[in-house]
């Protein structure tokens, strides 16, 4: 399988930062916790999918906090790089 193929059921989000499934430097918070500072599908990876399943919307990108929830990080999908979605809010 390749990406055209995948791309209608698959995408992945790498978190730069992040370590196992929560923590670490980076804006790692992307809704897994229930302090999440919205509730918003662009900023939680569990209401993106939802909308993506129900609305046929997918995702093309999710943002995630850090742990003070002051800085964000716009997480673009693979292959996409990270670089060019930098200091977008």
């Amino acid at each position: 399988m390749n990406l055209p193929s995948l791309d209608s059921f698959y995408r992945l989000f790498l978190v730069p930062g992040m370590t196992h499934c929560f923590g670490g430097n980076g804006a790692w918070n992307i809704g897994q916790l229930q302090q999440s500072p919205t509730n918003s599908s662009s900023h939680n990876a569990l209401l993106a999918l939802v909308d993506w399943v129900e609305n046929g919307v997918a995702p093309d990108n999710i943002t995630g906090v850090d742990s003070t929830g002051k800085n964000e990080r716009v997480h673009c999908r693979f292959p996409a790089e990270q670089s060019l979605f930098d200091g977008e809010k």
